[in-house]
């Protein structure tokens, strides 16, 4: 009989056990995607805003700014993305294989094609889609009663992309002519400097290339034309309420513009009472009444730095068209002590079809008592520029 070694047996069991284990090991690397493998040349199926995390809403155009997702295939390694002509920088992306997310690049273009190029790797494709390329929106100067000779800002949206700093040839400010002086360029406002020999009623031109041709805007500078009534003269303008007129020479008063009378509310006002503080009657010439959409409602407003407006609390009222002045800021209206200029459409506050009109000016703020100091000046009607 022969003899077992036990020794060699053992070992064995240990190398068979050894061996027995290492087939039970799980890779968990075998056929993993981390989905940023791409195996070919990139395709663009859809286009969503990042937001639509459902991906229900495909769209085939956007405006600047607006993060986007792309869906498709092959999509990862991105090494260059165009809108248009215009490069987004690569690190603006993030892409796995099936998606890219990146915003539209806020340049305009030197050449519409309305297409996105999308670069990889591994090749690249085109996809039509059209970004909505904006024009500049001019609402008009900071404060149309500065003084002559006077830095002021033109107030708006989009000047930073057309160069009005002088970058771009054919974007250029006049007035009556002569080119004015940019001061500061940014996205809301660009600032000119005022010619010391500017007249009433002059005309600020601002002119540029835009996607579709030559774009001319117009503001009129000191229209003192189309003023509403004469606040020094407030009984041979037909007003009632005088409890606030004041000529700049109270306490504390702004300094009066062009040394005109103005209206300076001060005071505690309670939610939902109508406090008028001016009224009268007043006569609208007939094609302001025929024609309302083609006119625009402007004063100056003026406020202490630690009393801004807010949306809600005015109302101006003619005959029984009640306009209430809302606008779009959580923090207020904040004029630092300085005038400003407001333009309202006047469609909507004109009611009826004659000339004469009973106007009431007046607070009621909305659900909260209301301290109040502030200065306003000039009420006019004009007609609505380009």
């Amino acid at each position: 009989m022969k003899k077992i070694n036990i020794k060699l047996v053992a070992v064995s069991a240990m190398l068979l056990g050894s061996l027995s284990s290492c087939n039970d090991i799980v890779t968990y690397n075998d056929n993993y995607d981390d989905g940023m493998t791409s195996t070919g040349a990139p395709v663009i199926n859809m286009v969503y805003y990042a937001d639509d995390t459902e991906k229900t809403a495909p769209i085939v155009s956007a405006e600047f700014e607006e993060m986007l997702v792309l869906e498709g295939e092959n999509l990862s390694h991105v090494t260059k993305v165009l809108f248009n002509d215009v490069e987004l920088p690569v690190s603006e992306v993030y892409a796995t294989a099936k998606n890219a997310y990146l915003p539209v690049p806020r340049k305009v273009p030197g050449e519409v094609t309305d297409k996105i190029y999308y670069t990889t790797e591994l090749g690249e494709t085109s996809y039509d889609f059209k970004v909505v390329i904006p024009e500049v929106r001019v609402e008009g100067l900071y404060n149309e009663y500065c003084e002559p000779g006077d830095t002021v800002q033109i107030v708006g949206d989009y000047f930073d992309l057309y160069g009005f700093d002088g970058s771009v040839e054919t974007s250029k400010v006049t007035m009556n002519g002569e080119t004015l002086k940019v001061d500061s360029v940014s996205e809301y406002y660009f600032s000119v400097v005022i010619p010391e020999n500017a007249q009433p009623k002059s005309l600020i031109n601002i002119d540029y290339e835009g996607v579709n041709g030559h774009v001319n805007r117009q503001i009129v500078f000191r229209n003192a034309d189309s003023f509403l009534f004469d606040l020094d003269d407030p009984e041979g303008s037909n007003i009632s309420k005088t409890d606030y007129i004041t000529d700049g020479s109270n306490t504390d008063d702004p300094e009066p513009i062009d040394g005109k009378s103005f209206v300076r509310i001060t005071g505690e006002f309670g939610s939902w009472a109508w406090t008028t503080w001016l009224n009268g009657n007043v006569a609208i010439p007939q094609d302001v009444v025929d024609n309302p959409s083609e006119y625009v409602f402007k004063f100056e407003i003026s406020c202490p730095a630690s009393v801004p407006v807010y949306s809600g609390g005015y109302n101006f009222k003619f005959d029984s068209a009640q306009y209430t002045w809302n606008f779009d800021n959580q923090n207020g209206l904040n004029t630092e002590g300085k005038w400003r200029t407001v333009t309202l459409d006047f469609d909507g506050m004109n009611p009826g079809t004659s000339e004469l009109k009973y106007f009431d000016f007046a607070i009621s703020a909305p659900g909260l008592t209301w301290t109040v100091d502030h200065s306003l000046a000039n009420f006019r009607i004009e007609k609505k520029l380009q």
